[in-house]
């Protein structure tokens, strides 16, 4: 489903529906850059082709409550709708994509001044202290 250099997320069996009246049943995956849902070859026999949707391409999602597990619904070039039981955990998984598409967080900053192991502040444009050459 997923190319080699891309992470998995999520993974769980999920209902894909088509149209009102058809669904397929099938994997949905969520990696760091795609949701892919893979038909089960049953349903596959029936004509309906597996889903692939970039998370950059996504501008919405939704959750609903379902009768028995939550129905997640996508936006993108079109509305995709799934239903899981572990819709709630797909759903934030999709909504902090939203929110940071490039995963990248305030953690990730680099500091301005780094600490040497010397005590010496050291700015980060060096990779090794000025003043005892260790590596920073």
């Amino acid at each position: 489903m997923q190319l080699s250099n891309e992470t998995t997320l999520f993974m769980q069996k999920a209902i894909y529906y088509v149209s009102k009246p058809m669904a397929a049943r099938g994997m949905l995956e969520l990696t760091d850059r795609c949701l892919y849902f893979q038909v089960f070859p049953f349903d596959a026999s029936f004509g309906i082709k597996n889903v692939s949707i970039d998370v950059v391409a996504i501008t919405g999602v939704t959750i609903e409550k379902g009768d028995l597990h939550p129905k997640i619904s996508v936006l993108a070039d079109r509305k995709y709708e799934f239903v899981l039981s572990k819709g709630q955990q797909l759903y934030d998984r999709l909504k902090e994509l939203q929110r940071n598409p490039l995963q990248q967080g305030a953690d990730c900053e680099i500091p301005d001044m780094l600490d040497c192991p010397c005590g010496r502040k050291v700015e980060n444009v060096f990779h090794f202290c000025p003043w005892c050459g260790k590596r920073l």
